[in-house]
């Protein structure tokens, strides 16, 4: 499992840095990482880190379509109204899936995989429609992911969580930016 643990970590660093950039290419070296951590998760009994990557792998085909068209590639930042809906949704579904994988699944820690879950799913969509606030829902995964994959002694996996963390602090104040100034990936800003 080592050898695929690596493989997804890397590519999912790499994956996260070009978002960070708002760069396209995320979604395609983002499907390294998904598959890679599909196969790990699901033989650690993770259901709800291996549901997301399934989730992921369909919304980053849309994502990939969507950045492909749009007419602008700025960042865009969701209305208040909408930020407080997609966090009503989100923590809404935390205790049907906790009951879920309580009760139907040997999930290892089923209210932390549902919380991952759940707010991986509206990181993933927010992300797809270029949204800024996605930032913050993945800093909110990102942190809980790194504590479960501790826990699990996925120390690789438990570090990328900890530098896409990291990253993520970083992609909020460059996103920001961009959007402040008008900037596009064209027209990067370092």
């Amino acid at each position: 499992m080592e050898i695929v643990e690596w493989v997804g970590v890397i590519s999912g660093i790499l994956a996260v840095y070009l978002l960070y950039s708002n760069n396209i290419l995320t979604w395609p070296v983002g499907f390294l990482n998904i598959f890679c951590f599909l196969w790990m998760f699901w033989n650690q009994k993770l259901y709800g880190d291996f549901i997301v990557q399934i989730i992921f792998f369909i919304v980053g085909i849309l994502g990939w379509i969507n950045w492909n068209k749009k007419s602008t590639n700025l960042p865009e930042v969701l209305k208040w109204k909408q930020t407080l809906l997609w966090i009503f949704v989100t923590l809404a579904s935390i205790p049907f899936t906790t009951y879920y994988f309580k009760n139907y699944t040997d999930c290892s820690y089923p209210i932390a995989e549902a919380g991952i879950l759940s707010i991986s799913i509206a990181g993933q969509f927010l992300t797809a429609m270029r949204k800024i606030e996605n930032w913050y829902f993945w800093l909110v995964a990102d942190f809980m992911m790194g504590v479960v994959y501790a826990l699990k002694g996925l120390y690789p996996t438990a570090i990328y969580a900890l530098i896409i963390f990291v990253i993520g602090i970083f992609g909020i104040l460059k996103w920001q930016k961009i959007v402040r100034n008008g900037f596009s990936k064209d027209n990067e800003i370092d």
